[in-house]
């Protein structure tokens, strides 16, 4: 059995300083959580750090957040550029869906449903198939859409030859 000061991620855990006393915080633990909770534990921002003792080991926290000082990581990766991309996605992750996939076959097929902001939802297609992971994916795409820094991080994690054949695509749309 694990005690507070262990973790499965080799990293040393204990609890961070904090403005509010535990015994608040174990209150509000208590309450029912607002809605807006999971987007708020989830919305970040996120940085990558180094793994303390661990060479090579990348860590995923909250711009605000220190290994050193003993906050766990959400994750830890051994490739820099999955670390970049969980750091990137986790944003949307907490986030009511943006697309979702209708349960109940139309005419054209499986109706998209996009959320467009103060206009609601909208049917922006359909899938002639039920696959509610194409709605996921539709959802993290859009999520990182409206993050320009998350999706730079997405398109620099892919290399070099990526980013310019990336910068030739933007060109040749610019025509």
């Amino acid at each position: 059995m694990r005690t507070d000061s262990q973790s499965t991620s080799g990293v040393s855990r204990r609890s961070p300083s904090n403005a509010f006393t535990p015994e608040y915080l174990a209150e509000i633990r208590g309450r029912n959580e607002a809605l807006t909770v999971a987007e708020a534990e989830f919305a970040g921002p996120w940085k990558v750090v180094p793994v303390p003792g661990r060479p090579g080991f990348v860590a995923v926290v909250r711009e605000w957040e220190s290994l050193e000082a003993g906050d766990e990581p959400f994750a830890v990766f051994l490739y820099e550029e999955q670390a970049r991309r969980c750091a990137a996605t986790l944003p949307g992750v907490g986030r009511e869906p943006l697309v979702v996939l209708g349960e109940e076959a139309e005419a054209d097929g499986y109706p998209l449903v996009h959320v467009y902001g103060e206009q609601g939802p909208q049917v922006c297609g359909w899938l002639t198939r039920f696959v509610p992971e194409v709605a996921r994916a539709l959802h993290t795409t859009e999520a990182l859409a409206r993050r320009p820094g998350d999706l730079a991080a997405v398109v620099a994690c892919a290399g070099g030859g990526a980013v310019e054949q990336v910068g030739r695509v933007l060109a040749e749309d610019r025509g």
